[in-house]
């Protein structure tokens, strides 16, 4: 029996050209690799350099911090606007009112005026809120009446009384030969006015201010011939300080 050697020679040049085999790929491999690789291209700087900034990724939450930038504030600035007209033409001055600034306070200046600009209400005679006491005569077709009626009373003691809200009233009547005279009772003040003249012509009784509220007159017949009331005015007055009584110019 033919003794064999525990290894066979044989083999041998099969596992050197497997192990040279491997190398080679691998060689080839790593050369492969290599020659891929992107080369590095240099990048120009930027006026305008990068930041990179880290958001948050709980929500509700942020980690952005804002750079703190120099905003101008709002400068205050002016605006022309034309003084307000008293009457006649107006005239355009250079007055400017700064905006962006608390308001100065309102002052109130009292003026005086001659004609009365409007009025709030006029009530005729036969005014369903005149409150007649006595027996009161009401007339009409009266020339330059207002409405061309008139209330008469001949009687001494008949009253008429109306309640109005405002700060003046005027009361009208017609005047002539052989009237009488009547008293107006006003918020506790009492005037005598003698209806009677040489012509016959309307006439008004002015009270001075009141304080604004509301306030009642009364007329009332108090002697001599018969007496009467045409209507009763009450203007529009815009007065910063009212006179808290009333006077009267016989």
């Amino acid at each position: 029996m033919d003794n064999k050697p525990s290894f066979d020679r044989d083999l041998i040049l099969p596992i050197l050209l497997g192990g040279l085999s491997v190398i080679g790929i691998g060689i080839v491999f790593m050369w492969g690799r290599l020659s891929n690789e992107r080369q590095a291209v240099p990048v120009a700087d930027t006026e305008t350099p990068m930041r990179f900034v880290y958001l948050g990724t709980e929500p509700g939450l942020s980690t952005l911090t804002p750079d703190v930038t120099d905003t101008p504030i709002p400068t205050v600035t002016e605006l022309v606007l034309p003084p307000p007209v008293v009457g006649g033409s107006p005239t355009v001055t250079n007055t400017s009112v700064a905006l962006f600034t608390d308001p100065p306070p309102r002052t109130a200046t009292p003026t005086a005026s001659a004609t009365l600009s409007s009025v709030l209400s006029k009530v005729d005679d036969t005014y369903f809120e005149l409150l007649y006491d006595g027996d009161w005569n009401a007339q009409s077709n009266v020339t330059d009446a207002y409405q061309n009626t008139l209330h008469i009373s001949f009687t001494v003691g008949n009253s008429v009384s109306y309640t109005f809200t405002g700060q003046q009233v005027i009361i009208s009547f017609q005047s002539g030969p052989s009237l009488g005279r009547i008293s107006i009772t006003l918020d506790g003040l009492q005037f005598e006015i003698d209806q009677s003249s040489g012509n016959t012509e309307l006439v008004d009784w002015q009270s001075a201010i009141l304080i604004r509220g509301t306030h009642t007159v009364v007329i009332e017949h108090i002697s001599g011939g018969s007496i009467n009331l045409d209507s009763i005015t009450i203007p529009d007055v815009s007065t910063p300080t009212p006179i808290a009584t009333v006077t009267s110019t016989p």
